[in-house]
């Protein structure tokens, strides 16, 4: 009798449990779609209207230039840019993460 009110209680916690993977699952495909869409556009518009270029050259945080989309890994750290900064007028932006 006591297996059987176990295997309850596991059934139970599993369907709870799915519930709430299943949410973060598809917070994260979200963010992913986000990301890659983000991934493939040579500019974003800035809120001062103005457009901001993601192709160009780049100087990572750890120091390594490199030409191309902002939104490349770099070979050093193995990192990907987090902001990106209007010339116009100096608004960062945050840009969706990767993860």
């Amino acid at each position: 009798m006591a297996g059987m009110n176990t295997s309850w209680i596991d059934a139970a916690l599993f369907i709870l449990a799915s519930r709430i993977l299943a949410v973060h699952a598809a917070r994260r495909a979200l963010q992913r779609y986000r990301f890659f869409r983000l991934a493939m556009e040579p500019a974003i518009i800035c809120e001062c209207g103005s457009e901001v270029s993601l192709v160009g050259f780049w100087k990572c945080s750890c120091g390594f230039c490199y030409r191309g989309h902002l939104l490349r890994v770099c070979p050093v750290w193995a990192r990907i840019a987090c902001v990106v900064r209007c010339y116009r007028c100096g608004v960062t932006t945050k840009l969706p993460e990767a993860s």
